[in-house]
């Protein structure tokens, strides 16, 4: 895999040439997790301005003494407090952790320190200098809602946890009916079909671009163990679907079989006479 379809998928490459299946998280979301992590924030620098206040009256602090320590508060407010965050809990803070979200590089490793302050300080133009407009217009335009910040330091901000989608029997689309009914599907992967069942109920979730590269992924996998091939212009998920609609309905068939084998020969043996 080049970099050029690397940059066309839109998607996070690793290193190893693996396409990770990864959501960047949502504007909406990122700006509740930005509102509980700003609140903490203020509150932890006007705790420190509070104490840096008490301790200047108590102890006839000069004023170049109140103003360091003042700008020390400010530092350790709006930049060690996300740097140490993300460092410390793995790309998270307590609003993430609130929201599900994580900041990871752009190949989803972990971020690394330069990559922790180049964000936070970038957060103080864009959030705090500009009430956040900055950022706003940013994320809004970008398509994987990134702000400045993540941009110059090559991160983003992902979600972790998403709603489990409510479980559903995949059904064959009316015009593959013909085909399914009499293709070989038994040689699918039971790892690959694992794939295609988790991928099929959360498409709808996924950006565009994304679905359509996952699903010709998971298609040009699929194919091989597939005979024969389905109609030419026949959809990725519908195919897809069609595969997985008919492995589950023969598993079930065979299953079912199966069982009652197994019950008929139940019978015949509590039917044989035994003696004492």
């Amino acid at each position: 895999m080049d970099a050029q379809t690397a940059r066309q998928r839109d998607a996070l490459i690793t290193g190893e040439a693996v396409l990770l299946d990864l959501l960047p998280a949502s504007f909406a979301t990122r700006m509740v997790s930005a509102i509980i992590d700003g609140v903490l924030q203020l509150i932890l620098f006007a705790a420190m301005t509070v104490g840096t206040a008490l301790a200047a009256a108590r102890g006839g602090l000069d004023d170049g003494f109140v103003a360091a320590a003042l700008l020390l508060a400010g530092v350790l407010a709006w930049i060690g407090y996300p740097v140490l965050c993300e460092l410390l809990l793995h790309g998270r803070s307590p609003g993430r952790l609130v929201m599900g979200t994580r900041v990871v590089r752009e190949d989803g490793g972990p971020v690394h320190l330069r990559q922790s302050i180049l964000r936070a300080v970038m957060a103080m133009f864009e959030i705090w200098s500009t009430s956040g407009a900055l950022a706003l217009t940013t994320s809004v335009i970008d398509r994987r809602s990134r702000r400045l910040g993540d941009m110059l330091a090559g991160t983003l901000v992902m979600q972790e946890r998403l709603r489990a989608p409510i479980p559903r029997r995949e059904q064959v689309p009316p015009d593959l009916a013909d085909w399914a009914a009499t293709a070989d599907v038994g040689r699918l992967p039971l790892t690959l079909a694992q794939e295609i069942r988790g991928f099929l109920p959360r498409a709808g979730a996924l950006v565009p671009e994304s679905r359509r590269i996952r699903s010709r992924d998971l298609l040009q996998r699929t194919l091989p163990s597939v005979s024969p091939p389905p109609p030419p212009g026949t959809d990725p998920e519908d195919f897809l679907r069609a595969v997985i609609a008919e492995r589950s309905r023969r598993d079930e068939v065979r299953l079912r079989r199966a069982a009652e084998r197994r019950s008929a020969d139940a019978e015949q043996v509590a039917a044989l006479p035994f003696r004492a």
